[in-house]
């Protein structure tokens, strides 16, 4: 479905790594997945990087830079990465994207509350 990604396996873990553009305008991206058996994915932007604006922290980010997707138990083992993941990823760089230009998350959802990638709890989403 997305061929532009290839699949590692490192141990336990599984990762993607592919390019994505949200919008016909916009960057193109390098970004890697991750999934461990007990978790949900993990998404990073690998390049380029990504930037503040004007000193604000980026939005919808975790501690350890992965990028809040989805709402807590949103994303279960059931459901594809590429019907999943992979598109809530271009949402949120689009939405990165248009908070770059005008400041303001156009993407709604809950921003994260200082948390780590032991388990991401994804409390907040990039989906309006």
């Amino acid at each position: 479905m997305h061929p532009q990604f290839r699949q590692i396996r490192r141990g336990k873990e599984f990762i993607w790594r592919g390019n994505l553009q949200a919008s016909p305008l916009g960057s193109k991206y390098e970004i890697e997945i991750r999934l461990r058996a007990s978790s949900s994915p993990v998404v990073f932007v690998l390049d380029p990087a990504l930037m503040t604006r004007d000193g604000e922290e980026i939005p919808h980010r975790f501690e350890d830079g992965s990028l809040c997707l989805h709402y807590h138990g949103e994303w279960s083992r059931r459901n594809s990465i590429a019907e999943t993941t992979v598109p809530w990823t271009a949402t949120w760089l689009y939405y990165y994207e248009l908070w770059h230009a005008t400041g303001e998350w156009l993407g709604g959802g809950i921003h994260p509350q200082s948390q780590t990638n032991g388990e991401h709890s994804n409390e907040a989403s990039t989906k309006p």
